[in-house]
């Protein structure tokens, strides 16, 4: 018989199931995205690199937040205004160690960590001691009031001053008597997360706070982790106590977390130090949720969906990645380092981490043969081509003739074989293809391809040589 070529879709989300057979994809520091109008639907592209724009000493990146359009910065328990070209200008202290929660009224900023609560007025910091803020554990802003949470009740400071309260303008939990964990703003309406729930309230304009209960809107999951709340301009999205990942407009929720990644998450023995990032770049929102205790960053490209998600790692070992906070300002994407006080720019025009190396891999949906519509049968192949943009090596150094490393398992990804270091060409080499030959017969083959080179990497599908080869 033959050989037949079979188009391949080499694109896909990450999705490892607890059985390994069953669905082994991973798609690292790569994302996919649909392509109305190109030569394939889909395309698998490089995630943006870094380049250094700043630093100060190393220290933990405890998160940034934009006001007036200026970039403020928490490393170790500084407090830094941070200009167009990177230069950090400390401007306070920030107490404890905790990541930051930021809130401000376009003059004065709030921030909130270790129950101790900062307040920046464009020259100084201060600590917040009305009896009514102190002990706060989070601060969201709306409706020119400041809203602090404790976990009996959320106190609203008096308006137009976020230092002050009275202790008669606080609510509780109404529907579930459950702890608050954090109060979020969120499209005009403070969504109120217990550690069982969710209650979204808005400003009825009456009362004492004039806040009320949105009915029929109670969500029964809370938030797992303080920190792991963010959204975007159409959802908000948190990590449940349930372990999975939701999203929410509207009083309306939804699982967007696989199966599979609510199972790896389901093993993670700590998540309450997750947290979120919410960044646009190159037109697209990325949702990104960091596991420290789980070493992993599970990210989403909200265009697709539940079917968006990726990982990001840090350098050739994979683990989280290194970027612990994103800020849009300037006109730039800005990622803190989590430890090491820098602070680069995302950028296309990087394909490694500030020139550290920085690998890329894809693991494949099953080869078998569903593809020649013989189910369980034994399949044969002799080659398989990549469908990726060429030409692209460097003028020197590494990265001037750029490979791809091909893997195969044909024992459901428990163990790799190496096929070949395929070739995509150097700078110009526009014509090359990208095959790998090679004669091997399985009943269930799965393909890794791996990349270190810091070169754009563009996988638009693939297609292989196929024939039935018996029992």
């Amino acid at each position: 018989m033959a050989f037949q070529t079979i188009p391949l879709n080499v694109t896909g989300p990450s999705y490892q199931d607890r059985s390994r057979p069953l669905a082994s994809q991973e798609t690292r520091n790569f994302y996919h995205e649909v392509v109305d109008s190109g030569k394939d639907q889909f395309v698998t592209k490089c995630f943006p690199g870094q380049s250094s724009v700043g630093s100060v000493p190393a220290g933990p990146d405890r998160g940034q937040h934009q006001m007036l359009e200026v970039d403020f910065r928490v490393v170790g328990t500084i407090l830094y205004k941070v200009a167009s070209d990177g230069t950090h200008t400390s401007v306070g202290t920030i107490p404890g160690t905790e990541r930051c929660i930021f809130a401000d009224d376009g003059i004065n900023l709030f921030i909130v960590a270790d129950t101790i609560v900062s307040h920046y007025n464009g020259t100084t910091v201060t600590t917040v001691t009305d009896v009514n803020i102190a002990g706060s554990q989070s601060v969201a802003y709306i409706n020119n009031q400041f809203a602090y949470t404790k976990p009996l009740l959320t106190t609203f400071s008096n308006v137009g001053d976020g230092t002050t309260a009275s202790g008669l303008n606080a609510i509780g939990a109404e529907a579930n008597p459950d702890d608050l964990v954090r109060d979020y703003a969120f499209d005009e309406v403070l969504y109120r997360f217990g550690t069982r729930s969710l209650e979204p309230w808005y400003n009825s304009g009456v009362g004492a706070p004039p806040f009320d209960r949105l009915q029929g809107q109670l969500i029964q999951v809370g938030l797992a982790a303080k920190h792991s709340v963010g959204n975007s301009k159409q959802f908000i999205y948190w990590l449940g106590t349930d372990k999975n990942i939701y999203r929410a407009r509207a009083g309306q929720e939804q699982v967007i977390s696989t199966a599979a990644i609510s199972g790896e998450i389901q093993s993670y023995t700590n998540v309450a130090d997750c947290y979120i990032n919410v960044f646009t770049f190159d037109n697209k929102t990325f949702i990104a949720f960091t596991f420290p205790s789980g070493d992993k960053t599970w990210v989403l490209n909200e265009e697709l969906g539940i079917n968006g998600w990726f990982e990001l790692s840090e350098d050739i070992n994979g683990g989280q990645y290194n970027g612990s906070s994103f800020q849009y300002v300037y006109g730039k994407t800005l990622v803190g380092d989590r430890d090491n006080g820098k602070l680069y720019e995302l950028t296309f025009d990087s394909f490694d981490q500030d020139g550290e190396p920085w690998q890329r891999r894809r693991v494949m949906a099953s080869i078998n043969g569903d593809q020649l519509g013989a189910k369980g049968k034994r399949v044969q192949m002799s080659r398989f081509e990549l469908i990726i943009e060429t030409g692209v090596g460097l003028i020197s150094g590494q990265g001037e003739d750029p490979k791809i490393m091909i893997e195969f398992s044909v024992d459901g990804a428990r163990s790799w074989q190496q096929g070949a270091w395929m070739r995509i060409g150097r700078l110009g080499e526009f014509n090359i293809r990208a095959e790998w030959f090679a004669l091997h017969s399985f009943y269930d083959m799965i393909i890794r391809i791996t990349t270190s080179d810091p070169v754009p990497y563009n996988i638009y599908s693939g297609a292989i040589d196929l024939r039935l080869a018996g029992r």
